[in-house]
């Protein structure tokens, strides 16, 4: 399997795709072919299926499914419909073409993204030809024996607006800015597109596509004689005897990816080469745009989960959906989204939805939305172990990606968050790949197949049982706690047969009394505030009319004491814990759970109250270990540091031995450090260092977690350094005032204040999903950008998706990033000698509401840094011998010594010397007669 650095490397984000589509600005021109040696060669596989098949790079194993398929081999996922919410699929993938007893394996594909929405206009033919979007193509008379009185429709599809990466290039000739043009009309059949395929410049020969429902066909485009790399449906509908065109396809890999570890049945052609679920149909939904680095839609899940239902109930199928995708919680348990998709899986109550836990690990409290969603199969991701290795001794850690829980009782399960699986032709050469995003469509397989065999045993059964067999059979993962593991990895033979036995599951919902509504675990990770706080109360919900059931209490460790039982006769019913914190163990964050078991104890537990207490927290001031803890393979050790705001600190993690560890650092709330990926000690150096700048400093808990690799222990030794002096700078008449406040009278610490570049902050205001755009140039001295955007955590509620994605003048995408929080920072490079660049950031909102014009702003920070710094002289220097008074000192501002464009100011970098360490804080330096907002 996949090591520690390859995993690193290949973890994908949890998002999917999506985004509204966007105006690209002038057309490229037209191009029709490409010299042959500048054609990109047909891509390979990274590793041969064949061999990937035999050694279980689809690991199956990991939760007993070659055994299970073996005894009831046709409680495959037949006669079950597997709804895929991601991407797109590319449905010419073999592997995707056909379920285990020859039908069709993809049902539909439907686009509810925009991405693919052409705009089409009336055409009127010249002789044989025709001009569409300016691109005259020949071969008319092709079109005339569908239709000849017309009317005739025509647009373009531009591959500019769809990114730089390698599915942009959509017919194959090695450049990405091709506008292609397209011909709709209506057949005696019904609507029709016909399309220059093998971009002779003619539409002579080419065959008919109809809307993908009702005529199973693809197309795709390239030169002759060469494979189309990219497969594309059509979804054409009609609104007032206007035809509507979406071309559906995958630009991203990740819902073929999906597809296919869901459902895949011989793989590449290889025999028994199978997902999960491989007697399972499809039904591919798209609601992410890829283009704009694979963001939701406003509306898009709820819309694609909407059909999906209607789909299914009218062919009486029995439906699972999977949701490959996650953002993370800013106010757990809140977010609209979580709302909508709880109503909608109460309405239905069969309907079993798989969701990934997200991909912010391996800090706590980093579980993403929807993945909070109270009614949904939540996955978290494990490292697949050896499959010649049996169950009990394989070793099959908790992936350090996958997010955990925290002030949520979540992940609910674990399944494999790698695998080797179907990706589009112009993907191939990336198989393998690795996230919760491929954990959540195994969950949805085995759901699939307890479905199949339920069905196909005439037993009645519901999306919550479904659930409650998967978690009470699960194999816990020995020494890891609730937060990180969930039950554990399940078992599908052991959670077939607690099916089979009947149980009677309660629904019984899990509140913490004292926090906001959506938090349903106790997380104290800052430690007990005194010896007196020991009281923890949960309450616990029904459906009214529940009858009245006594559940005994089990406590999983001596430090949570628990009632003996407790009974429920009301809709609402609380429970009281006690801690005891002379029994807490030190120097670690403790997890402890209480179970609540009915009379049917094979039912399994009805509900689990999730207790989490940390030690108290390192100040940033100084700490040093001396000697290192040892990590087990797979495990990590975590620190939390209490930080206060705007205050600079770093944070250094040492190996002790020759055996490497992943380093991450969350902020306060969960999020993964802004500006800072993980770091590896171990390979070529022993230490790490993380730096923290004191512009972007929280005040609150961060945590760093030091990771093990999957099969080998190792150790980690932890050194905290801050700065015990507060300081700013701001820019003032007479020049900028640096301000040094120390805890304990000292002379004035050396100081320096330097422009270092320039910036431009604006307060934004959007409605609905309505695109916000803010155009400047890129000046020939800078050589990095960074974007920064955030809004409040209540807002970010009602959101799915926010994008930023910067574009050049022709509508090309320089680069993208998402919202992962409420904060989001986009970073680019430029080359040095560059002209003046223009440029456009645009901002793509993704609300969770269908239909809405909600208002929502935030502020955007746009930071421009030269190459070098220009160091400003001090004019003077006033100092006081009282504790904690404040220390100024006053530079001399000059001009800038680079052009600042309109609305940009001065970005200056102050830098303090304590104690030998240099800390930093970038400031602002606006004109004080200018407002700092615009």
């Amino acid at each position: 399997m996949p090591g520690l650095t390859a995993l690193l490397l290949a973890a994908c984000a949890s998002h999917p795709a999506i985004q509204p589509n966007i105006d690209p600005g002038p057309l490229p021109p037209a191009s029709i072919t490409s010299p042959r040696d500048q054609l990109p060669a047909q891509p390979s596989f990274s590793e041969d299926p064949e061999t990937a098949f035999r050694q279980g790079k689809m690991p199956l194993f990991s939760t007993g499914i070659p055994e299970f398929l073996r005894a009831h081999p046709t409680y495959d996922g037949r006669g079950v419909l597997i709804a895929i919410l991601d991407s797109g699929i590319d449905p010419g993938v073999r592997g995707l073409d056909s379920t285990t007893t020859g039908e069709r394996k993809i049902v539909d594909l439907r686009d509810f993204s925009g991405e693919g929405r052409i705009a089409l206009s009336r055409v009127t033919p010249q002789g044989d030809s025709v001009r569409i979007g300016g691109v005259m193509v020949g071969g008319f008379g092709r079109v005339v024996l569908f239709n000849a009185s017309g009317p005739w429709y025509g647009g373009l599809f531009r591959e500019t607006p769809l990114g730089p990466s390698g599915g942009a290039d959509v017919d194959g000739n090695g450049q990405v800015g091709d506008s292609l043009p397209v011909l709709v009309t209506r057949a005696s059949d019904g609507w029709i597109l016909i399309v220059d395929r093998d971009r002779d410049g003619s539409l002579a020969g080419e065959r008919p596509v109809h809307d993908y429902l009702t005529g199973r066909e693809m197309f795709g485009w390239a030169l002759k004689r060469r494979v189309p790399r990219l497969d594309l449906v059509a979804n054409i509908g009609e609104v007032s005897g206007e035809p509507v065109l979406d071309l559906l396809f995958d630009t991203s890999g990740h819902g073929t990816h999906v597809a296919g570890i869901a459902a895949g049945h011989d793989i590449y052609g290889v025999p028994g080469f199978n997902g999960v679920a491989p007697g399972a149909q499809v039904l591919g939904l798209k609601i992410a745009n890829d283009a704009q680095g694979g963001l939701s839609t406003t509306g898009s899940m709820i819309k694609a989960l909407d059909y999906a239902i209607r789909f299914a109930a009218d062919r009486q199928l029995p439906l699972v959906a999977n949701l490959s995708f996650g953002v993370g919680n800013e106010i757990e348990g809140t977010a609209l989204i979580d709302r909508m998709l709880d109503s909608v899986l109460t309405l239905h109550p069969e309907l079993v939805v798989a969701i990934s836990a997200g991909n912010d690990g391996p800090g706590l409290s980093t579980l993403s939305f929807p993945g909070s969603v109270r009614r949904a199969l939540t996955v978290g991701a494990i490292l697949p172990g050896d499959p010649r290795e049996p169950a009990a001794t394989r070793g099959e850690p908790v992936a350090y990606f996958s997010a955990r829980g925290g002030e949520l009782a979540k992940p609910d399960i674990m399944t494999p968050g790698t695998a080797y699986s179907t990706v589009p032709l112009w993907n191939r050469g990336s198989e393998t790949s690795s996230g919760t995003s491929m954990a959540a469509p195994h969950a949805a397989g085995l759901a699939a197949l307890l479905v199949s065999a339920m069905k196909q045993e005439n037993l009645g059964l519901s999306a919550w049982n479904i659930r409650q067999a998967l978690m009470v059979t699960a194999r816990p993962i020995a020494d890891v706690s609730f937060l990180d593991q969930g039950a554990g990895i399940p078992d599908v033979s052991s959670a077939y047969h607690w099916l089979l036995g009947r149980h009677r599951v309660a629904d019984i919902e899990v509140k913490v009394i004292g926090d906001s509504a959506g938090v349903t675990a106790a997380y104290r990770p800052g430690g007990l505030r005194s010896s007196s706080d020991t009281i923890q109360r949960f309450e616990l919900l029904r459906p009214e009319g529940s009858p009245v059931e006594t559940f005994t209490l089990r406590s999983t460790a001596s430090w949570l004491v628990a009632p003996a039982a407790v009974s429920l006769s009301e809709a609402r019913s609380t429970v009281t814990l006690r801690y005891r914190p002379e029994a807490l163990p030190a120097n670690t964050i403790a997890t402890a759970v209480v179970t609540g078991w009915p009379a049917d104890t094979l039912a399994g537990p009805a509900f689990r109250l999730v207790n989490t207490v940390g030690h108290r927290p390192v100040a940033t001031s100084s700490f040093a270990e001396a000697r290192p803890t040892v990590i087990p393979p797979g495990a990590q050790r975590r620190l939390l540091v209490s930080a206060d705001s705007g205050r600079p600190f770093q944070v250094a993690a040492r190996i002790g031995g020759n055996q490497p560890i992943l380093v991450f650092v969350h902020e306060p709330g969960g999020r993964p450090l802004r500006g800072a990926e993980p770091q590896i000690a171990g390979v070529g150096q022993e230490e790490v260092m993380f730096r923290l700048d004191g512009r972007d400093v929280l005040g609150g808990l961060y945590e760093v977690v030091a990771v093990a690799p999957p099969s080998q222990s190792s150790s980690a030794r932890f050194e905290v350094k801050g700065a015990t002096i507060a300081f700013d700078a701001t820019r003032a008449s007479n020049g900028v005032v640096a301000r040094i406040r120390q805890p304990e009278p000292a002379g004035t610490p050396a100081a320096q204040v330097s422009l270092v570049g320039a910036e431009r902050d604006l307060v934004v205001n959007g409605s609905g999903s309505d695109t916000v755009s803010a155009s400047f140039n890129i000046p020939p001295w800078a050589s990095h950008l960074e974007v920064d955007f955030s809004m409040s955590p209540a807002q970010w509620s009602l959101f799915t998706d926010m994008g930023m994605t910067l574009f050049d003048s022709a509508g090309h995408q320089v680069d993208h990033a998402p919202l992962d929080y409420s904060f989001g920072r986009l970073a680019v490079d430029f080359d040095a000698g560059r002209q003046d660049q223009a440029v456009v950031l645009r901002l793509f909102p993704g609300l969770a509401e269908p239909a809405t014009n909600a208002r929502w702003s935030g502020v955007l920070r746009i930071r421009l840094y030269a190459g070098n710094q220009v160091a400003l002289t001090s004019g003077s220097a006033a100092g006081s011998s009282v504790p904690a008074e404040e220390e100024t000192i006053l530079f001399n501002m000059i001009p800038s010594p680079w052009p600042l464009g309109p609305d940009f100011y001065p970005l200056g970098l102050m830098a303090v010397e304590q104690d030998g360490v240099t800390w930093t804080r970038e400031v602002p330096l606006p004109d004080p007669s200018s407002p700092l907002m615009r």
